[in-house]
């Protein structure tokens, strides 16, 4: 199936047509509307959009053919906005790039956007420095056009992250304009505020997902973390979004000072009814960068990692990484996953045919798959690499996305430092950029953090990191 993709898409034939297809008209983006007619909605097209239609029809009926796949299926799928938005983003990625590896949407399927600075926790490891409102912070109205000119851009998916996101007056009034955009969206949240109330009215918005921050299977230890006592609000909250039917993730950033409570964690979590744990990977910045002598170092982490992977198929939940070594470890285990934190390809009946996917997805996804936003509407690689690349009302978000040097070098791989720019895992893992930005101020440099670069690791160690004693 693989190759046959490749076949038909990625061929000057079938490029030059998706390049007409993915043009834009008065009616909107011509793949989004011939996809909306493939799905059988009915759709007003103009000549040059009718012509993509019959296009676009040809490729996927030849593709679904060839591969033995059930037209019904893939139209049901293509009714689900944030899936036929993630598909227009892929035809027209593949216009303008190519099939590549790793892969480069148009426009990023997903933006993680900090909504607020506001907080009513104080996280010693938090990357935003979250407390109180940020110096610019989009007001209601700000925000809805940022939503619009996201929409207009072609993402199909809003992370909301702050700060705490609950804790903004008008988070709902901001989703409604999402909703309306067509957008899916998640929220990232301490769970203190999550309410009977609240999580009722989240479901009712049909929300994605929800990431809660659990740090510890203890108070003392979730606490310390946090700043204050807050772990049995956060279970509360955790129990409250479960019982409304939403799926919930439990997130952790695993340092030297909860490393050994990860399994009891994840019991926790899928006692809770979670249907996810996500290893979060330290990351130096914000408040966090006071903390580095409490990270891992690459052989604890490489554990963790292929500890986490042995336990694939025997948890009720998935488990995932943000770190990107996770997908080779994944891979060597057997069990392929297309990004570090996908649930894909941990299933042995879908690992087999994922491996072509593996490198087209191709671990760390920033600059390629998403990128971030800022409580003033700041666009950010991600949100662990505090560098302003522009801003979404003032500037044309493609633009931006398309040729600014930074995206452009954090999609060139094969120019990174060290053995990042030479390891054969190169397309599915690519090293974590803002672990690397924020050890050695490089984004192109080898991340700090793999077993297979220990000397980049030395070289931190040697400078920044001074041996720590912590608590067993």
């Amino acid at each position: 199936m693989a190759e046959l993709v490749e076949k038909w898409l990625d061929n000057p034939v079938s490029r030059s047509v998706l390049k007409f297809c993915t043009g834009r008209d008065t009616c909107g983006r011509r793949v989004e509307l011939a996809l909306r007619k493939y799905a059988g909605e009915n759709v007003k097209l103009c000549m040059k959009c009718s012509t993509a239609y019959r296009m676009i029809a040809r490729i996927l009926n030849s593709i679904l053919r060839k591969g033995g796949l059930d037209r019904g299926r893939i139209q049901v799928h293509l009714r689900d906005p944030m899936w036929r938005k993630g598909l227009a983003s892929v035809l027209e990625g593949i216009a303008e790039y190519g099939i590549s590896r790793p892969f480069t949407g148009f426009s990023p399927f997903l933006m993680v956007w900090n909504l607020t600075r506001v907080c009513n926790l104080s996280c010693v490891h938090c990357y935003e420095s979250a407390r109180t409102r940020a110096s610019g912070e989009l007001d209601t109205d700000g925000a809805k056009l940022a939503v619009r000119r996201l929409a207009d851009a072609g993402v199909a998916y809003i992370a909301f992250s702050g700060g705490e996101p609950l804790m903004r007056a008008d988070l709902f009034e901001i989703i409604d304009e999402v909703k309306r955009n067509e957008m899916a969206f998640s929220i990232a949240t301490n769970a203190t505020l999550a309410t009977i109330q609240i999580s009722r009215r989240l479901k009712d918005l049909d929300c994605a997902f929800v990431q809660v921050s659990l740090d510890g299977a203890t108070a003392e230890t979730h606490d310390t973390f946090r700043g204050t006592k807050c772990f049995e609000r956060t279970v509360a909250g955790i129990r409250n979004l479960v019982g409304e039917g939403i799926q919930v993730g439990v997130a952790t950033t695993v340092t030297k000072r909860n490393l050994d409570e990860v399994p009891a964690i994840i019991d926790m979590a899928e006692e809770l009814g979670a249907m996810l744990f996500m290893n979060y990977n330290f990351i130096p910045t914000g408040r966090g960068a006071a903390l580095k002598q409490s990270d891992l170092d690459p052989a604890e982490r490489e554990r963790l990692l292929a500890w986490m992977a042995s336990e694939i198929g025997k948890r009720k939940l998935t488990l995932l990484s943000t770190a990107c070594q996770y997908s080779r470890i994944c891979a060597g285990a057997g069990r392929l996953s297309l990004t570090h934190f996908d649930t894909f390809g941990q299933y042995h009946d879908l690992a087999k045919s994922a491996q072509f996917l593996a490198e087209f997805v191709g671990g760390c996804g920033t600059s390629r798959l998403y990128c971030a936003l800022e409580p003033n509407g700041d666009i950010e690689p991600c949100v662990f690499i505090p560098i302003v690349l522009g801003n979404i009302l003032r500037d044309d978000f493609l633009d931006i996305w398309h040729n600014h040097p930074v995206f452009k070098a954090i999609r060139r791989r094969e120019s990174f430092k060290g053995y990042c720019g030479v390891c054969e895992h190169r397309n599915i893992c690519g090293g974590c950029r803002a672990r690397a930005y924020g050890y050695l101020g490089d984004l192109t440099e080898s991340d700090p953090g793999c077993i297979l670069n220990e000397r980049a690791w030395e070289s931190v160690v040697r400078r920044e990191i001074k041996p720590v004693q912590v608590k067993a």
